[in-house]
C-alpha cells in the first residue's frame, strides 16, 4: 500500500508497508525527483512510528518543508508547510509522544525534535542525522528519540541538501 504526500521545495512522502518484515518504509522525494527511503522502527518505538504516521496519514506533511538544515549536524522538518505563495503555514501539532531513546543518533537515522528542557514533548518536527550525533543528542534532554533509518542510497540526496 503506497499513500502519496505531497511537498514543496523540500520532499512529498510515500507510505510503503512490507508485509513480509512487517515494517514500515516511508518514501522522501524531493520536488526535481530525487527521492530516499527511511525505515521505520515499528517495534522498537512503537509510540513514535504512531505519532509519525498520524501525521503522514491524517495529511499533515502534505507540503512540508525542510526548514533547517546544518552541516554535518541535522536536516530537519515536520513543522512547517508551503501552501503555494507565502507564508508558509504551520502543520497543526497533535499531543506530544513519549519520549523512546532506546537507539543511538548516528549519521542516517531519524529522530524526533522536542522542546529544551522537556523530554516528553516531541510533537510533529522530525529530523535526520547527518553525522554521529550520538555524544550529544543521546544524552541531552532524556535523549532523543530515534524511530528510523535511511535505506541505502538515500544518504547521498540527503548530503546534497545538507550541502
Amino acid at each position: 500500500m503506497i499513500r502519496q504526500i505531497r511537498a514543496l521545495a523540500a520532499l512529498s512522502m510515500f507510505l510503503i508497508f512490507s508485509a513480509q518484515a512487517n515494517a514500515t518504509i516511508v518514501r522522501f522525494q524531493m520536488a526535481d525527483g530525487a527521492r530516499f527511503d527511511v525505515n521505520l522502527y515499528d517495534k522498537r518505538t512503537p509510540a513514535t512510528v504512531a505519532n509519525f504516521l498520524a501525521y503522514v496519514n491524517s495529511g499533515a506533511y502534505n507540503n512540508v518543508v525542510i526548514h533547517r538544515s546544518q552541516s554535518g549536524f541535522v536536516v530537519q522538518g515536520g513543522g512547517y508547510t508551503y501552501p503555494g505563495s507565502l507564508p508558509f503555514g504551520t502543520v497543526v501539532e497533535r499531543a506530544a509522544v513519549t519520549n523512546e531513546p532506546l537507539l543511538s543518533n548516528v549519521r542516517g537515522t531519524i529522530a524526533m525534535a522536542k522542546l529544551s528542557g522537556n523530554a516528553n514533548s516531541a510533537t510533529s518536527q522530525w529530523f535526520i542525522n547527518m553525522g554521529n550525533n550520538s555524544a550529544n543528542l543521546d544524552v541531552q534532554n532524556g535523549g532523543f528519540t530515534v524511530f528510523g533509518e535511511v535505506t541505502a542510497g538515500g544518504m547521498a540526496v540527503l548530503d546534497a541538501i545538507n550541502a
